[in-house]
Formats: C-alpha cells, structure tokens, sequence
C-alpha cells in the first residue's frame, strides 16, 4: 500500500531545520541554567537553617542535607526547597502560641482544616504523632498530612520509595495493618518519629478495589496489645484521614492514587445510557509514558470517548473486549491490529498490541507498538479489506485528497481515476443525506471531530451505508493544515439487524445453555477436586484436604490445591485461586495445576515454578490470573521450601501457638511477565501442623481480615491433633459471607514412634 501526503510534511528548508535545531538547544540550556540557579540560591538557605536550629557547622550541615535527599529519594534542592518553605511559613498567632497548639504540617492547598481534623484524629487515639502517606502512581508514598512531627522529620518521610523497606510501604504492599505493641518488638527497619521508643500501629486505608494511602500511629510509651476494639477504632479512624483529607487534596474528578495505577497505560470509565448499558468509555487517565500511535498527547486523551479517540481499534472489537473485562474480571488481549501510526509528523503502517484489565470502577488499556513496514502495510491491506474499512486524509493547504486502495473499493472506483475531491463527494452520496455530508465537513474545517452515516451512491447504481470519522491535522503553530479519518462499509451490520431481531426469540435457549455451561463447570470441578478427601500419609507427613464450592450455580470459582509425591521423594503442596466464575475459571484452573504437575518433576525450587507458572498465563494460558502458593518438603530435613504469588501465607501451629508466616516477595499470576518470586525455608518439628486455605475460607463483608485471621489462629489451637477433624472443624468455623469458593490443606508433621 502506497499513501501520499502534502508536500509541506516532506520536505523542509536543511538550512530552517539547522536553525531550529540550534535555537532549541539554546532554549534548552536556558532552562537549566536558570534550574542550576535556583537550586544555587535554595541550597544554601536550607544549610543555614540547619546550622541555626541543629547546632551544626556548615560542612555538617551539608552533608546532613544530602543523606536526607538520598534517604527519601529527591534531589537536594528539592529537599533544600521543602526546608526554606517550612522556616518562611507564617508564624501563629499569640493565642495559638499560649495553647501549646501543635506543629501542623503546611502543606500545599490550604490544609488548615486538615491539620486540625489530624490533630482531632491524634488525640482520639491518644497518639503522640499521626502522619498521613497517600500512594503515588509509582507505588511510592508521598506525605500529604501529619501532626506531631518536627521539620527535619516530616522531611524525612515525606518520600517513600517502592523499594524502601520501612513499615509504611510494607502495611502497603500487604495490605493489611501493623500493630506493634512495643518498638523491640518491631522489625529492623526505620522508624517515624525513632526520638519515641513507644507502640505503633500501621494502618493502610483502602479503597473497594485498591490502595489509597497508610496512616501511622505513635505513642510514646508500650502498649500491653491492641485488643479487637482498639483495632476497630484505629481503622476506622484511618479511613476517615483518607476520605476526608487525600480526597479534599485531589482535583474535582480526579481519579484516586493507586499502587502502579498507570505507567505506560490509560484508564477508561464506562458510559451508560439510561438503561444501564454501557455505550462507550471515557479516558479517565493517562500514563505519563502513554505513547499514543497518532502522537497525541495525553492531555489531549483525558476526557474523551474510546470510539472517537481509537475508532480503528474499536472497529476490531476494542470496546466491546473492554465491556467483557468489565463484567467479567477476566483479563482480554486484542491484536495485533494493523494501523497507521504518525512518528514526528511521518505516517508508517505499525501494529498494535492491546491488553485490557479491569481496574476499579473501569478498565486499563495498554497499547504495544511495533513496526515492520513491509509485513505491517500487507497485514493493514487485507485486514482493512476484510473490515471494510477505508482510509483519507484531505490537504486544506494544496486541495489535494489522499486515499487508500481499500477506500477506492468502498466507493466502486478504479485506482486510475484518482481520489474523488473534498468538493466532489456530494456527487456520491444520496441527496437526503447531503445535509449530513456538509455538516460532517463544517465541523471538521471547525478543527473539530466529527463522524456521521451517510448512505452512498456507486457508480454501478448500488448503495452502501457507509460510516465517516475524521479529525483535524493541526501544525505545531497550531494552523489547520488538514483533515483525515476513515470511511467504513456498514451495509452488512444494517443488513444483520434483520437477523439479530429474529434471533430474539433464543434468549431462552441462550439462558439454558448457559445454566448447562455452569453445571459442567460445577461436575468438571468435583470430579478435580473432591469436596472432602481422605486424609493421606506421605513419608512423615499426614495430609488432608478440602474443598466447599459456591454456595450459587453461576459463582462457580477457580479455588484449587494439590498434594503429590515427587519422582525425588519430596512432597509437593500447592493452593490456589484463579479469578473469575464459570467454565471459563474452571478451566484455567485445571490448566495450572496440570502444568505445576508437570513443571515440578524438573526439580527446581518453587520460586522457579511460579515464575514458569507465570509465564504460561503470558504464552499458553493468555488471560488467567490469579493466587498461588507453592511448597516443597524434605521429608530427611523437614524442611518445608515455599514462595507465594499473591496468596495469604500458611499459619503454622506449634506448641499450641499459632501464627501467620511472614510474607515473601511475590505478585499474583498473570500480572506482570517475568515477575520473580522469592523463597523462604521454614524447619519443621514433630507435631506441627500447617494450614494452607484460600481467602474464601476467612473473607466477611465489613470484617477486618485481621480479625478474620485471628478467629481461624485461635480455632486451629484448639482443634485437636487429628488432621481429619481439624480439617471439619476449621471448614465448620469458617465464618465467610462471600459466596465464593473455599479450599483447605492441613498439614501435620508426624511424631516419631518411640519403641516400647
């Protein structure tokens, strides 16, 4: 396929470009000049606040404002900046002064209220220091409140890098709160406000779907504990920091800050009509490393249909594949799909690759490109031909009128006959419809988007319903210089209206086979995993499963385990979730725990089994995602290998004292190809019983899962030694209201038999 484009695109004045070049360079070093100066002035304003306030001497003052920049990962004058603002802030007012007011944090906005809402949340809890972290789009927290903190301190934390180990980014990354009773008692990491050697609670507060922020607690002396209604109260306290305040700082409709909401991807909201359907979607958010395949900007993006902006793509069923994501939860890809794509002003045939996830009240679109110009412009020849699908792009500088082979098609042309002109095409469209034409071409010479339908007239005398989108070319002056878009042949989608009104009277044979679908995938299911087998010894270990399936037909679930011998005579011990209900769930379930089977006998560790596993959603099994969690055990050693992707962690009951595992390293499968997966080893003694379940065994609407956990821990002590009856007696207990599927492993380490 050969496409021509006006001249003024081509070609260009070598000796203009040079100059252009060389005054961009010039406006380049400007800015950093001017950059390196502000940061020359601010520096060394913030190293003198250090020397007046800490005592220190100007080369300690130096070298304590770049250890804290290296620490919260900012450069020093943007850190220096932060200081010089903090110092110059107005002074409080006589009467404040007398009351002993707290040290509210200044942040930008006009916070007043809430600081003094934190400060009302600090002495509720009986707090000495509150601070409020609100999660970037990088997964970083940033602080947006705090009270009870002194400057250099609030400086400190104001910057929480992914990869920083301290309790406010784990309480994130785990989602689930902290509760420290006593500083000894805390992990080795840094700690806010470390002047107090009391009790801290680490809070996250979360929305339906996602992460928004995490509120930390201080006290200053040790806590006993922090009983059930101490941990309500704190919760709760945490969730109204997050409404009241991250909200209040956001833009009107601005979309919450979520943990790696957008990196390279845009976030669509559906549209509805009146009945509920959903009609198209409008681009919430984009990425800032979005790259768009018609270089646009992406605010630009921001606030548009998904059909307008991507017509091409939505032609190929990128709409349609979103509201599946949407209903369904299921991941979809989409691709590759042939399109032009427009580099520095140059159009070049590129495919695009599209994955589409559902992500809280709408769904993340991520587009790939690639090129490859002469198996690309053939792919984009036969899958427009295929499409109906047409290309133009008019010069409003030159009247010249560009198109491709298929739009010749369309319109029953020969290519020798040349382009029809912008003028022209009200000779091809029925007279009714030339309104519609001429109103079509007004609002595109208007620098504006326009499409319409309009039935066209073929020279043979036949006639198409032919769609039109277009949109305005605009230079970077921002001078119209032309208007392009797509015509698309419709006449068979008119045509299968007929049809699809026939078809109507199916639907209830449509809702039976979809009961039929749900009842395979419930006998399928069983037939895998028996709701309550028997318990089975294995080289020191006795074994025993069990599986409660959905309380509903069509919430059937992707809950799964397995327990085998390997060929090397360990123990392999798997449990998981894949998402979704139905077949479709089901299926992928079975597909899993196959592959594991297999990839297991290699011998390799289960960090490496899941980073396989993971790949397999990303060649073989495209679209399933969900939780895992993989051990080995020795049974010489017993020790017992394990890594998790995204699963709670095993309890394990010793001496009548049960306690969650801590958490390795480890995404869910399906999120993010080679995604690595870290191991942890735990040394097993005689009676100790492990308990693997998934999180239908412990989720309740409007219960903490801290609490959930805590009834199962306190069950689990008291259910006996019988693997059998703590198996029943933990399913008995189980307390969840989610109608969803439940598994269970119980492990029990034998005990030596000793002779008589």
């Amino acid at each position: 396929m050969t496409a021509q484009y006006p001249p003024q695109t081509a070609g260009l004045d070598p000796r203009v470009a040079r100059l252009a070049a060389v005054v961009d360079c010039q406006q380049q070093e400007i800015e950093r000049l001017r950059a390196e100066r502000d940061g020359g002035l601010l520096v060394p304003l913030a190293e003198g606040i250090l020397v007046e306030r800490l005592g220190y001497s100007p080369g300690e003052a130096a070298t304590h404002l770049a250890d804290l920049a290296a620490r919260t990962g900012t450069s020093v004058a943007e850190l220096a900046a932060d200081l010089v603002a903090g110092a110059v802030r107005p002074p409080r007012s006589p009467v404040a002064v007398a009351g002993a007011a707290p040290d509210f944090a200044r942040l930008p906005g006009g916070e007043a209220e809430s600081s003094a809402l934190l400060e009302e949340v600090r002495r509720t809890a009986g707090a000495v220091a509150v601070a409020l972290w609100q999660v970037q789009p990088d997964g970083a927290l940033g602080l947006v409140a705090h009270t009870g903190l002194n400057l250099l301190e609030a400086s400190r934390w104001r910057h929480l890098p992914v990869l920083m180990d301290c309790l406010p980014q784990r309480a994130a990354r785990e989602r689930r709160p902290h509760w420290i009773p006593e500083v000894e008692l805390a992990p080795a990491v840094p700690l806010l406000a470390d002047g107090h050697r009391g009790a801290r609670a680490v809070v996250p507060v979360t929305t339906s779907r996602s992460i928004a922020g995490v509120v930390e607690f201080v006290w200053t002396a040790p806590l006993r504990e922090f009983p059930p209604e101490q941990k309500r109260r704190l919760a709760a306290l945490a969730a109204l920091c997050g409404r009241e305040i991250m909200l209040s700082t956001q833009p009107a409709g601005a979309l919450p800050s979520t943990v790696g909401l957008l990196d390279s991807g845009l976030f669509a909201r559906p549209r509805t009509d009146e009945s509920g359907q959903v009609t198209d979607f409008e681009i919430a958010q984009v990425g800032e490393d979005f790259a768009d395949p018609h270089g646009r900007r992406p605010a630009d993006l921001v606030g548009r249909g998904l059909t307008r902006t991507y017509p091409l793509l939505c032609a190929y069923g990128l709409a349609d594949r979103a509201v599946e994501v949407l209903t369904t939860g299921a991941s979809a890809q989409l691709g590759p799909v042939p399109l032009v794509a427009r580099t520095g002003g140059a159009a070049t045939p590129a495919m695009v690759d599209v994955r589409i996830t559902r992500f809280l009240d709408g769904v993340r679109i991520a587009l790939t490109l690639g090129h490859d110009d002469h198996r690309l412009a053939q792919l984009l020849h036969n899958l427009q031909h295929i499409a109906r699908l047409g290309s133009w792009e008019h010069s409003v500088l030159t009247g010249e009128m560009t198109w491709t082979e298929q739009t010749f098609e369309l319109f029953g042309l020969p290519a020798s006959a040349g382009p029809v002109t912008w003028d022209g095409l009200c000779t091809y469209v029925h007279p009714e419809d030339l309104p519609i034409l001429e109103a079509f071409q007004t609002t595109l010479l208007a620098r504006q988007e326009a499409a319409t339908v309009f039935r066209l007239i073929r020279p043979d005398g036949t006639h198409r319903q032919i769609r039109a989108h277009g949109e305005p070319v605009l230079s970077e002056g921002g001078e119209l210089v032309a208007v392009r878009g797509i015509y698309q042949d419709l006449s068979a989608q008119y045509q299968s209206q007929v049809a699809l009104s026939a078809t109507r009277d199916r639907l209830a044979d449509t809702e039976h086979e979809a009961q039929q679908q749900n009842r395979i995938a419930r006998e399928l299911q069983q037939v895998i995993l028996p709701s309550a087998a028997r318990p089975v010894e294995m080289d020191g270990l006795e074994v025993a499963v069990r599986y409660r399936p959905a309380a509903q037909e069509h919430k059937v679930g992707g809950d799964w385990y397995d327990a085998t011998v390997l060929p090397d005579g360990r123990i392999l011990l798997v449990i998981g979730d894949v998402a979704g209900h139905g077949i479709g769930a089901a299926t992928g379930m079975i597909a899993l725990r196959n592959a594991l089977r297999g990839l297991a006998v290699t011998g390799a560790g289960p960090g490496q089994l899941l980073g396989w596993l993971n790949t397999t959603t990303f060649t073989v099994n495209r679209g399933v995602t969900g939780t895992a969690l993989c051990g080995l055990y020795d049974p010489e050693s017993r020790t017992l290998t394990w890594a998790r992707a995204g699963h709670l962690p095993p309890m394990l009951v010793r001496d009548g004292v049960a306690e969650q595992l801590p958490l390795p390293r480890g995404i869910l499968l399906g999120a993010r190809p080679g995604a690595r997966f870290e191991e942890r080893v735990l040394r097993l003694q005689p009676a100790d019983t492990l308990v693997l379940f998934t999180d239908g065994l412990i989720e309740r609407r409007g219960v903490l899962l801290d609490d959930s956990l805590d009834r199962l821990a306190a069950a689990a002590c008291h259910a006996g030694t019988d693997v059998e009856r703590i198996s029943d007696q933990l399913l008995a207990e189980a307390s969840s209201d989610t109608e969803d599927d439940s598994c269970l492993i119980v492990i029990r380490v034998s005990e030596p038999v000793t002779s008589a």
